[in-house]
């Protein structure tokens, strides 16, 4: 294991901790359990999943936090809102839209963030673009994407 993959494991293993405590609620009976399922995750996840060229700034990262969060809970009511109210329409779509950030992490995250926009899903990426559902596609869900991307491009230190 070089330096680097130290590093990474140590962040993973770190990471991987403070969800466990969060998700358990810290509770002692589940440490035992809690600490062989993390060191097991991250060594499975460095050696499945090696450290990437684009870390992660911890700054940059914490302040996508709110939207993160605010994101999730309007997303969550407007799909609700669309299953349980008849009078709201479904218009459903796919668009095809370009990717500016680069493949692997950053891709990875933006797709996942941009997933919590209301009534928005990325099913994938082909050939550098976004394969992105929605449930109406009158929305401007291309220029939603393109801020986003910007957003969490400046999350990223090595990312354009």
């Amino acid at each position: 294991m070089s330096v680097g993959s130290g590093f990474s494991f140590l962040r993973r293993i770190l990471f991987l901790g403070a969800v466990w405590i969060v998700i358990t609620s810290a509770d002692a009976d589940s440490m035992v359990v809690g600490a062989v399922a993390v060191l097991t995750a991250a060594w499975l996840s460095v050696r499945l999943d090696p450290a990437r060229q684009y870390p992660v700034k911890l700054l940059g990262a914490l302040r996508l936090l709110p939207g993160f969060i605010w994101q999730s809970v309007m997303g969550g009511i407007d799909v609700a809102r669309r299953a349980l109210d008849p009078r709201l329409p479904l218009r459903p779509g796919w668009f095809v839209l370009e990717a500016k950030v680069p493949e692997g992490t950053p891709r990875v995250v933006v797709g996942g963030e941009f997933s919590l926009l209301p009534g928005t899903l990325v099913a994938g990426t082909r050939d550098g673009r976004f394969l992105v559902h929605v449930l109406d596609r009158t929305k401007p869900v291309e220029r939603d994407l393109k801020a986003g991307e910007a957003a969490l491009s400046r999350a990223f230190k090595q990312a354009p």
